[in-house]
């Protein structure tokens, strides 16, 4: 079923023609998510109680550093670091499971981001939001194939998205849509860092690279996984 407040920055971002637009909907939600942490959500018991069992990623925890809050930002870390203490201390009398729950628990904490969960949840939701408009909307459906790219993380979360909520011929037809705005990225990428690679070849030397130069910077910004993979 669609979701009307979610339908709108989706269109916002698929009309402005500009990289990947769900990158875009992506720095939405995070400035949204890090604005809402570091504002009155922090003073909320149940969000104490997430952040401390969960805390957050490094890149998140540096965001945090750079807002203005840093009263709110200091309660946060008080408690969380409290629950780490707790997980760590080791007594004479406890038992495998005890000291086993303890080393889940930090663990967990060691590899969990509230914000990143958050992220991922509501970017779930935008891909399942742009398979339905994909389906029913023809001028979405449009907008969608003229696209100048997706990034390769987020091609994966539209096609995601699409398995589950699309049956077979749908799923083709919207494949071939992702695909073929994903692909004349991809390509561009694969040209440069052959170009590239041809170069140390000496019967290509002192040929311009141009752009080439950069291949390999560019390739792997296409590559890389800065966000969370929200999947829905």
């Amino acid at each position: 079923m669609i979701e009307r407040n979610y339908t709108i920055p989706i269109n916002e971002e698929f009309d402005k023609y500009d990289g990947c637009p769900i990158c875009r909907l992506h720095d939405r939600l995070e400035k949204q998510n890090l604005e809402y942490i570091m504002g009155a959500a922090m003073m909320e018991p149940d969000v104490r109680i997430e952040t401390n069992r969960t805390g957050f990623c490094s890149r998140h925890y540096s965001d945090m550093l750079s807002a203005k809050n840093r009263l709110s930002l200091a309660l946060m870390l008080e408690t969380h670091l409290k629950e780490i203490e707790s997980l760590s201390s080791v007594s004479p009398k406890m038992g495998k499971k005890e000291l086993r729950a303890s080393v889940d628990g930090l663990i967990r904490i060691s590899d969990s981001c509230f914000l990143c969960s958050r992220i991922s949840a509501s970017l779930g939701k935008y891909y399942r939001n742009i398979v339905y408009l994909w389906k029913t909307e023809p001028v979405f459906r449009e907008k969608l194939v003229k696209q100048p790219m997706f990034c390769f993380q987020h091609t994966a979360g539209l096609l995601g998205s699409g398995a589950e909520h699309l049956n077979d011929k749908q799923l083709r037809d919207f494949a071939a849509d992702v695909f073929g705005v994903a692909s004349k990225e991809l390509q561009k990428m694969s040209d440069e860092v052959s170009r590239f690679c041809k170069s140390f070849d000496y019967r290509f030397s002192g040929e311009d690279l141009g752009e080439a130069k950069y291949a390999c910077e560019h390739a792997i910004s296409f590559l890389e996984r800065p966000h969370s993979p929200g999947r829905g």
